[in-house]
């Protein structure tokens, strides 16, 4: 039963190799960049396994029904990008302290607003859609989720980067 989930699991990290190869010139060009990748993404991954968390639990406990489906994602989707402001602000205030690059600063905050956001909505439609689907939302939630933001936070920092800074 939990098999197939860590394959969506590497085949989500392969497709993640593939997008930053899809960047390499811009990382060669601004090789920093590649500094941030890991909070970003790992940023993105705290918050959609947390809101995964809170929704299977809310399904077991009957706290959250699957009816419910467009509030519960709202909520996840405002605390989200509450957080995702909170922290890129943060993270952008720690790149433009090291690396005095307004723009740069401007890419990661926004690409850590970006993926927080978009964790909170995966991390909490995920689970309900497998609830909805018949699927043990706790076997199969966590991998899908961390996968797919990590794929989508490493495709959005460099969208984001590569159009702020021109490269």
């Amino acid at each position: 039963m939990r098999l197939p989930w860590p394959f969506a699991s590497c085949l989500g990290g392969i497709a993640a190799f593939f997008i930053i190869g899809e960047f390499e010139e811009s990382l060669q060009k601004i090789t920093y960049l590649a500094a941030f990748i890991p909070v970003i993404m790992g940023m993105g991954g705290n918050v959609g396994t947390q809101s995964s968390t809170i929704v299977v639990r809310g399904l077991s406990t009957g706290r959250i029904h699957v009816r419910d489906i467009w509030k519960v994602v709202f909520k996840e989707l405002s605390i989200g990008f509450l957080l995702g402001l909170f922290y890129g602000v943060l993270i952008g205030g720690v790149a433009q302290f090291q690396f005095t690059l307004y723009r740069l600063a401007i890419s990661v905050g926004a690409a850590v607003i970006t993926s927080m956001s978009v964790a909170a909505l995966v991390g909490s439609l995920v689970p309900m859609v497998f609830a909805r689907l018949n699927i043990d939302p706790a076997v199969a939630a966590g991998p899908f989720v961390t996968t797919s933001i990590d794929i989508i936070a490493v495709f959005c920092y460099f969208q984001i980067a590569t159009l702020l800074l021109g490269i």
